[in-house]
């Protein structure tokens, strides 16, 4: 952290953005930061694949998404990777690793993205000093809190198509929170790690694809997916077993 610097701002060779920046980018009001102009922190730019944390690794600092997708997972013993969350702009990642000042989960680009770094003691000082960076992590913390608790739900229905279904209108509520259209989702994640966070099979989540779009609700080309009925969607993900083991009333 220094005391100087602009939203790209250039010192030497690295890129930096403000405290007002963060605040933006986090769905935070900035009437009241214009002091955090002059609070700034060095940009990491990431290619597409780029690991950003490992995990393990002593945490030395927090990185708040300004740009792209990146994916959050551990690694198993025989390699498989459990994917935890996707990362969009305005999440803050290695929250979980405060507690022991160690990373809990890996995480890397999905396709090219920028993070600030926030280096764990400055940013500490930060906080302190700056009541709004404080109020600005405790709300990523709470919506990574309230996000873990939607995949839970996800996992609560038996049918991978309604998993993928609550997945897809989930995705689609936070492209719209960054003011991206809710109905024309880039997936960029691939279907395996979709699978992955879903705990279902990747063919699962091919066969699924395929059965919303049969239904009409979805349209998908590739990672292109359209949510061509979207109250036909939230209707079908609010079921929790496949239409075939649900109750049927029979005349008497």
């Amino acid at each position: 952290m220094t005391t100087t610097g602009t939203a790209g701002s250039q010192e030497g060779d690295a890129v930096r953005c403000t405290g007002m920046d963060l605040l933006r980018w986090g769905g935070m009001p900035i009437e009241e930061a214009t002091s955090l102009r002059d609070v700034s922190f060095p940009v990491k730019w990431l290619s597409a694949g780029q690991l950003l944390v490992l995990e393990g690794a002593p945490l030395e600092s927090l990185y708040f998404v300004r740009s792209g997708t990146l994916k959050v997972f551990q690694t198993e013993c025989d390699g498989y990777e459990q994917v935890h969350a996707f990362a969009l702009k305005g999440d803050i990642l290695a929250l979980d690793g405060l507690h022991d000042e160690r990373h809990a989960t890996a995480a890397t680009a999905l396709e090219p993205s920028s993070v600030a770094v926030l280096a764990l003691r400055e940013w500490q000082r930060a906080t302190r000093e700056h009541p709004l960076l404080a109020r600005l992590q405790a709300r990523a913390a709470s919506l990574e809190l309230a996000r873990r608790g939607a995949t839970l739900h996800n996992m609560a229905a038996v049918a991978a198509e309604v998993r993928l279904a609550r997945f897809l209108l989930q995705l689609s509520a936070r492209q719209a929170l960054l003011e991206f259209s809710p109905c024309k989702l880039r997936l960029r994640m691939s279907r395996r790690d979709i699978a992955s966070l879903l705990g279902v099979s990747h063919e699962s989540v091919s066969r699924s694809l395929g059965i919303l779009a049969t239904e009409g609700l979805i349209r998908v080309n590739h990672r292109e997916v359209d949510l061509v009925d979207e109250g036909g969607l939230v209707a079908r993900q609010s079921t929790t077993r496949p239409e075939r083991d649900a109750p049927r009333l029979t005349a008497h």
